[in-house]
């Protein structure tokens, strides 16, 4: 799924000059979900980190499948991701860019719909403020958990976290 969405960020990625470094395992595992919906989702952190990523500057896109809930994982995620067995653990996709970052006050906020976080004025190509709010809808939907950190490097990290499945093998 994470192939397929980048698939369509090839082109404006090498427009905007962005570099993208991709740590990914190259044994897939799953995770049950309904692909389109994940694939929507990406595309949608994907194309914000496009759109307030500075020209020259780098993403990181990582996939980890981890036993237990990683770490920055908000309490009320933890709470609710830690109510249920999960044993094969999550599935953890993050996405840091170098764009501008989100003050802490707009963490929450930017997940509500049509909220945005106000700069200078509105930026051209600019959405409703509907993404955000759709993709975490999307992925509570699939039992999980999608945040903003801030990235230490500058900018912000977006976290998505699903219940893995195990691996089923072909007999």
């Amino acid at each position: 799924l994470i192939r397929a969405a980048l698939a369509e960020f090839e082109l404006p990625l090498e427009e905007r000059n962005l570099h993208l470094e991709l740590d990914i395992p190259e044994a897939p595992f799953w995770v049950q979900c309904d692909g389109d919906r994940i694939i929507q989702v990406l595309h949608n952190l994907l194309g914000n980190a496009l759109k307030f990523s500075p020209a020259g500057s780098t993403l990181r896109l990582s996939l980890r499948n981890t036993i237990s809930l990683p770490a920055g994982l908000p309490g009320t995620w933890a709470v609710r991701l830690s109510g249920s067995a999960h044993p094969a653990g999550f599935a953890v996709i993050s996405l840091a860019d170098r764009g501008p970052g989100i003050p802490a006050e707009e963490k929450l906020k930017i997940f509500e719909k049509f909220h945005q976080v106000k700069r200078d004025g509105k930026r051209p190509g600019q959405g409703t403020g509907l993404g955000l709010a759709i993709s975490r809808t999307i992925v509570e939907a699939h039992a999980g958990a999608l945040w903003v950190q801030d990235n230490p490097e500058g900018g912000s990290i977006f976290y998505v976290v699903l219940p893995a499945e195990n691996v089923v093998l072909d007999h």
